[in-house]
């Protein structure tokens, strides 16, 4: 394993859950580059969207994902935006990146009304889901989550690290 297990996915593929869980098996710290915005700003990510826009928060996400390596090893989950062409080479750099996969129905059946996450109720979701599909498909290792349990999908991801 290398230094720094990375979660991506779409927004609901339960990178922070499963993250959380995959770190306290592997005794590692976890980091959640969403919840680190959030501490750095004071504020949610919906806030931090409507009072300094989208190009602020992707700016600020990119500079924390870029600050990882400093940190020693962890499990990483990265906010579902943040798995970019600029970050990906780097992530990759860092240890194992999992992509965490599942269907568009059933993104929508996970994140419903999304009141806490921006872009969830953007008549252009389903396009940004398949745009960053592509961008997901450059992680090392790839795990369906539909129809596991959350032990489940970290058992996975322990058997591809």
């Amino acid at each position: 394993m290398g230094r720094t297990v990375t979660l991506v996915g779409f927004m609901g593929s339960g990178k922070s859950t499963v993250g959380r869980v995959l770190a306290a098996r592997l005794k590692l710290p976890f980091k959640d580059t969403d919840a680190v915005i959030e501490e750095l700003e004071s504020a949610s990510i919906a806030a931090i969207f409507r009072d300094k826009g989208e190009p602020y928060f992707r700016d600020l996400e990119r500079r924390v994902i870029l600050s990882t390596p400093e940190e020693g090893e962890q499990v990483l989950a990265v906010g579902g935006g943040g798995f970019t062409p600029e970050t990906i080479p780097y992530l990759n750099g860092l240890g194992p990146t999992v992509h965490l996969d599942l269907t568009f129905q059933e993104v929508q059946r996970r994140i419903g009304k999304g009141r806490r996450r921006p872009l969830a109720q953007d008549p252009g979701l389903f396009t940004l889901f398949l745009r960053r599909k592509a961008l997901y498909g450059r992680a090392r290792h790839h795990v369906w989550t539909e129809g596991l349990t959350v032990d489940e999908v970290v058992d996975a991801v322990l058997r591809l690290i």
